[in-house]
C-alpha cells in the first residue's frame, strides 16, 4: 500500500509548503545602494552605513514584496492587481479537464524543471546613527519566504491537474533534488560599521549585523531522489526514495486548529558581514567632528562593496516534527478508503505505508531551517555629471542542502539621478541570470516607491509574479549644521556644508 499514498502525499506536501505563508523578497535593486538609503542600506551590506550622506536615519515603515513562478499563472482577463481592492472579488475556478477537480490558475506546458519563489520583508521601526569612524543601527522586521526548486514537468502536472491526469498513468518518472521550503519569522538586529580614519584619497569601512530570530512557523520537503508512477487516481508506486519532511506550525496537528500560543516557538541567530571600498574625489579629512551634523561628506569616484548575508537559521523545538521517508523498497498504496483531514493523518498514513507503523517515520520533535545565505556585491560609479550614478549589484543565493531557504540570484544594472530631495532610478535586473526585468523607482524627500519588475504591475499580461517596494524615513544630512561650522581637510582647505 505504501507507494501510491506516498506519491500522493509528496504532492500534498508540496502544496502544503506553498501555502505555509501567503506572502511574497524584493531586492529594491536601486534604492538600497543610494547615498540616501539610510538605515535601509544595511539590508545589502552592513558596512554601507558609512556610505550615506545622512548621519541620522529613522525608518518609519517599509516593505519589499516579491513573487515569481514559471510554473503557473492567472489569466489577465480573470485577475488584475486592482481586483484586490474589491472586497467582493472572487477568483473564478474552472475545471482542470481531468476528473472532477477544479483550479483557479493555469499552468505552463514546460519541458524544463520549474520553480516558485516568494518573499515578503516588512521593515519595522529602525534607526541609524553615524559619527566620525563609527556607525550603528538597530533594525526590526518581519520576513516570510517560500522556495520550490526543481519542480519536474510531471510533478508540475500533478500539482496542476491532480491525480486524475491520466496521460501520465503507468509511466515511470524520476525526481532528483526537489525541495520546497517555507519560513516566516521576526528579527531584531544591531549593526555596527567602522570606517578607517586615514587622510587619503580612498577609504575602507567594515561592518556586521547580528540578528535575533523568532520563528513563527515553517516547513520543508526534500526529495533527493525518487522513482514513482501513477496507476490511477488513487494508486501510486514509489521506489528508491530518499526524502525528508519537517514542519513546525502554529496549529494543532490533530485538528488543524490555530494555536496563537505557538506563534513564537522558534529561536535562532543570524549574522551579516561586509566591507566597502571607496575611491574618493578629494582627500578624506581627519574624522574629528565635534557634532553629528558637522561630519564631512567627500563624494566618491567609485565604490565597491561585498557582503555575506543571512548566515544562520532557526531551531524549532516545540510543536515540531521531522520525518524520514527514505526506502529502497517499492511500495504501493490505495487511497480509496483513506481519511485525511489533518496534518497528522497525512504523515501517519505515509509512515504506515513506508514502514508499517504510523510513528516509524518520526525521527525528531525538532526542526531546523537555515536562512537564505547569499553573497551580495555592489559597484557604484559616480559620473560626476549632473548627479547621475550607475550601479551594478549582484545577489547570489547559495544552494544549501537540507531544510534551507535559497535566495533567488539576480544581477542588476541601475542608472539613477540622485539629489537630497529627488531620486529616480531605472534598474534592469536579470532574474536567476535568465530573465530580464525592467523596473523604476522614485524618491521624493523621505518617501520612496518602486518596482524592479514594473510590467508586472500594469495588468496587460498574464499574472505570474510581481515586485513592489516602498519606504518612509526621517533623515538628517551630513554637513547641515545651522552653525555652518567649517572643518579643515588635510590640505587646509575648507569644506562647507551643503
Amino acid at each position: 500500500q505504501g507507494n501510491e499514498r506516498m506519491k500522493y502525499w509528496i504532492g500534498i506536501a508540496v502544496v502544503f509548503c506553498i501555502h505555509i505563508n501567503g506572502f511574497a523578497q524584493g531586492e529594491a535593486s536601486g534604492s538600497y545602494v543610494s547615498n540616501y538609503a539610510g538605515v535601509n542600506a544595511v539590508q545589502l551590506n552592513p558596512s554601507a552605513l558609512h556610505n550615506q550622506k545622512v548621519w541620522l536615519s529613522v525608518n518609519l515603515l517599509g516593505a519589499n514584496l516579491f513573487l515569481n513562478t514559471d510554473f503557473a499563472y492567472l489569466d489577465k482577463d480573470e485577475f488584475k492587481l486592482t481586483d484586490l481592492l474589491n472586497p467582493n472579488y472572487v477568483l473564478p475556478a474552472h475545471s482542470t479537464g481531468y476528473g472532477v477537480e477544479e483550479r483557479f490558475f493555469y499552468s505552463y506546458d514546460s519541458e524544463q524543471n520549474t520553480s516558485f519563489n516568494q518573499s515578503l520583508h516588512i521593515l519595522g521601526p529602525s534607526a541609524m546613527l553615524a559619527f566620525n569612524q563609527h556607525a550603528i543601527a538597530i533594525t526590526s522586521g518581519l520576513r516570510a519566504e517560500t522556495n520550490l526548486r526543481n519542480l519536474t514537468p510531471d510533478l508540475a502536472n500533478i500539482l496542476a491537474y491532480g491525480f486524475s491526469y491520466f496521460p501520465q498513468y503507468l509511466h515511470d518518472f524520476q525526481i532528483n533534488d526537489f525541495s520546497g521550503t517555507s519560513l516566516a519569522w521576526a528579527e531584531i538586529g544591531i549593526s555596527y560599521a567602522y570606517r578607517i580614519d586615514r587622510e587619503k584619497f580612498d577609504n575602507w569601512s567594515f561592518g556586521f549585523s547580528l540578528k535575533k530570530l523568532i520563528g513563527i512557523g515553517g516547513g520543508y520537503l526534500n526529495v533527493s531522489k525518487s522513482t514513482y508512477s501513477l496507476i490511477d487516481s488513487k494508486t501510486i508506486n514509489v521506489a528508491n526514495q530518499v526524502a525528508e519532511l519537517g514542519f513546525a506550525l502554529p496549529i494543532d496537528y490533530n485538528t488543524n486548529a490555530f494555536l496563537p500560543d505557538e506563534l513564537k516557538n522558534g529561536r535562532g541567530w543570524a549574522m551579516d558581514i561586509g566591507f566597502t571600498y571607496q575611491n574618493l574625489i578629494r582627500r578624506q579629512p581627519k574624522l574629528n567632528a565635534n557634532k553629528f551634523c558637522e561630519q564631512p561628506n567627500i563624494d566618491y569616484k567609485y565604490r565597491l562593496g561585498v557582503a555575506l548575508l543571512d548566515i544562520g537559521g532557526i531551531d524549532f523545538k516545540q510543536n515540531a516534527q521531522t520525518h524520514d521517508f527514505s526506502s529502497s523498497a517499492q511500495a504501493t498504496g490505495d487511497l480509496n478508503d483513506a481519511i485525511l483531514e489533518s496534518v497528522n493523518q497525512v504523515v501517519q498514513l505515509i509512515s504506515e505505508e513506508f514502514y508499517g507503523s504510523t510513528s516509524a517515520s518520526l525521527v525528531s520533535n525538532s526542526m531546523h531551517i537555515a536562512l537564505p545565505m547569499s553573497l551580495s556585491a555592489q559597484f557604484d560609479y559616480n559620473t560626476q555629471w549632473h548627479h547621475f550614478y550607475w550601479n551594478t549589484s549582484l545577489i547570489y543565493g547559495f544552494p544549501l542542502k537540507g531544510g534551507a531557504l535559497r535566495r533567488p540570484s539576480k544581477l542588476s544594472i541601475a542608472p539613477r539621478y540622485e539629489t537630497k530631495m529627488l531620486e529616480i532610478g531605472v534598474p534592469l535586473s536579470i532574474y536567476q541570470f535568465q530573465k530580464p526585468y525592467l523596473g523604476i523607482y522614485a524618491r521624493y524627500g523621505p518617501f520612496l516607491i518602486g518596482s524592479d519588475w514594473f510590467s508586472s504591475l500594469l495588468g496587460n499580461k498574464n499574472f505570474n509574479g510581481l515586485d513592489l517596494y516602498f519606504s518612509l524615513k526621517f533623515q538628517l544630512a551630513n554637513q547641515n549644521c545651522t552653525s555652518k561650522r567649517r572643518i579643515s581637510d588635510a590640505c587646509s582647505k575648507k569644506i562647507m556644508g551643503f
